[in-house]
């Protein structure tokens, strides 16, 4: 059984997020591929890329050769 209680409060609190909370990417020498603080490849949104991931951007145009032969 499922209790509705009306007029109850809910707080919310909102967290400012600072400039040093968002970790700097540097950018590689591949595009779309950054350094995070740690020297590992990620992308933008900050995933660590790989080796198998970085080998498919890099060589992307390679593989899409190979594709339709």
């Amino acid at each position: 059984m499922i209790n509705k209680h009306e007029n109850q409060s809910v707080e919310i609190e909102f967290w400012d997020i600072e400039p040093e909370d968002v970790p700097e990417l540097e950018e590689s020498d591949i595009p779309g591929v950054y350094f995070n603080e740690f020297r590992e490849y990620v992308d933008e949104k900050g995933n660590v890329l790989s080796p198998s991931d970085l080998d498919a951007i890099r060589y992307k145009e390679d593989y899409e050769d190979d594709y339709y032969r």
